[in-house]
């Protein structure tokens, strides 16, 4: 859940934007064409790539080499520019309709003012979103940019292939480490889940880093430059006096909107602190799929 809080622990950490995030002031939001078109054309990116949130009323640094980054809290009159108008906008620029957009007024300072930050969540799509420009877009390098002809195919056949993602769950749980990032330790269970509408037979998932990332991986033991693998293959055990053996091992499938825990890691908060970079591969039996985290990143 998005709060004023969570957006000014962002500012203070200097949470970069990335593929999922892209901030925006209060002037990307205005009544001209040119603008209506910018906020269509930045959703519908995110909903053909892999989804993410757009924070409308925080500002980015101008200066040289703080590009990118909040520097402060720049909130939109909501008097002028309502939630239902974003949502009309929105809704009424990009085709097919993108379902499930999540839009988040967060109020700032006195009501009676209606100041506001929009924090617009956008999942996603299982196919391709156009622009009433005719055009396609995707996010690249902190922007939105024209697709290919391939890159819209390929969308499209979101349905016909297996979609995968990661999430994780956390000890402490993730609302106290946002707080207390510097734990000594911090658990991680790693969960697959199926997003897509097909049943996930092969997934086998490939854990990268290299030797610095090593040290500060206190589970699995790993040294060096590393590769770790997970996968849903579960053995079967039988213990035969004071012996255990394997007796048969077999792949469970992973349903459509279902997750299974593959794995579970363990980082010092050294991980977090020298901003160590951890990789992630999954494939099935029809996709490919590379995830990255770094530093912080791993536990928002």
């Amino acid at each position: 859940m998005w709060t004023l809080e969570k957006i000014e622990q962002h500012i203070n950490d200097g949470i970069e934007e990335n593929i999922h995030l892209d901030y925006k002031g209060a002037g990307s939001i205005a009544k001209s064409g040119e603008k209506k078109k910018e906020i269509s054309k930045d959703v519908s990116a995110f909903a053909n790539s892999d989804g993410g949130v757009i924070i409308y009323g925080v500002r980015e640094f101008d200066e040289a080499g703080k590009t990118h980054l909040p520097e402060k809290i720049d909130p939109i009159d909501a008097n002028e520019f309502s939630k239902e108008w974003l949502e009309q906008i929105i809704n009424s620029t990009i085709s097919p309709t993108i379902p499930k957009v999540l839009i988040t007024p967060i109020q700032i300072g006195n009501k009676e003012d209606n100041q506001v930050i929009y924090v617009v969540e956008i999942p996603k799509s299982n196919t391709a979103h156009q622009m009433n420009d005719k055009r396609y877009y995707r996010r690249y390098n902190f922007q939105s940019i024209a697709m290919e002809d391939w890159e819209i195919k390929d969308i499209i056949n979101r349905l016909s292939k297996t979609q995968v993602d990661l999430h994780f769950t956390y000890l402490p749980p993730k609302s106290f480490l946002e707080k207390h990032p510097d734990m000594p330790v911090i658990g991680i269970d790693v969960w697959a889940s199926n997003s897509g509408n097909k049943v996930i037979k092969y997934l086998d998932c490939y854990i990268t880093g290299n030797a610095d990332t090593a040290k500060n991986i206190n589970k699995p033991y790993v040294k060096g430059d590393f590769e770790k693998h997970y996968s849903n293959i579960v053995e079967r055990e039988a213990t035969i006096g004071e012996d255990t053996f394997v007796i048969s091992s077999e792949r469970e499938v992973i349903l459509p909107n279902t997750s299974r825990k593959i794995g579970h890691i363990e980082i010092s908060n050294l991980f977090i602190k020298e901003e160590n970079t951890i990789k992630f591969q999954l494939s099935t039996e029809d996709n490919v799929k590379y995830i990255e985290y770094k530093g912080k990143e791993i536990i928002k």
